[in-house]
């Protein structure tokens, strides 16, 4: 259950957008932080320690690329792109420097605040499994299903909430085939903005942490004209 004492933090340097996206959190029963560049951003993320952020693409001091490549590296949490640019390139690149997800400006209110308490309602999940200890373990990885963390190839990787949903929904169903769609209906809970564009970049980063050959995978395994599977036997 998502809480609504959840902290947002909405970093743009469009003081409109920042009031709109007050009023639309604020009336949601959130609690929001306002960074208008990089530098606040960080500053509230060591300090405030929020449960989410709002980024915005362009900004005058470091792009929101660049700037999701750092928070990555220091902490995990939901990043969520706004942007205003229409090109796919823009948008798996959001995704592929670490965003869990993208909205294109301008963008209906409810439906971003849909997309905030799904986020957030995985985060929550991710930090509150109290199932009893269960682990599923194949030769090379071992996913442990109560502290939600992945050990590949003898070393422990870190996944993103995204990332580990896809590999916690493919593990715990061997070979079953999934389209992307399916996958996104499930994992972004969805339908409206589905893009296989964005399976695919999640598929590839997995791939990358949990594969010892990424390009010749032995867990996930693309099923051409179909999806994918998960597969340790093939």
């Amino acid at each position: 259950m998502v809480s609504m004492t959840a902290t947002i933090l909405t970093v743009d340097d469009d003081i409109q957008l920042q009031e709109m996206l007050h009023l639309f959190l604020t009336n949601a029963g959130f609690r929001v932080l306002q960074a208008y560049n990089g530098e606040q951003c960080l500053a509230y993320l060591g300090d405030k320690q929020p449960d989410l952020i709002l980024l915005d693409i362009q900004m005058p001091d470091v792009d929101g690329i660049t700037l999701c490549r750092r928070i990555r590296s220091l902490f995990q949490l939901p990043i969520l792109f706004l942007t205003g640019k229409q090109q796919i390139e823009d948008k798996l690149n959001s995704l592929q420097s670490g965003g869990d997800d993208y909205m294109t400006k301008p963008f209906d209110h409810l439906e971003l605040i849909a997309r905030v308490k799904s986020h957030l309602r995985w985060g929550a999940l991710l930090a509150e499994a109290k199932q009893p200890r269960r682990k599923l373990s194949f030769t090379g990885l071992e996913i442990d299903m109560e502290r939600l963390t992945v050990i590949a190839n003898d070393k422990p990787v870190i996944l993103l909430a995204k990332e580990m949903h896809l590999l916690l929904t493919l593990a715990q169903n061997q070979q079953r085939v999934y389209h992307p769609r399916q996958l996104y209906e499930l994992i972004w809970i969805d339908p409206i903005g589905y893009s296989s564009d964005v399976i695919k970049v999640h598929i590839n980063r997995l791939r990358k942490k949990i594969e010892a050959d990424p390009m010749r995978p032995k867990f996930i395994h693309t099923v051409r004209g179909f999806g994918y599977k998960f597969d340790p036997t093939e």
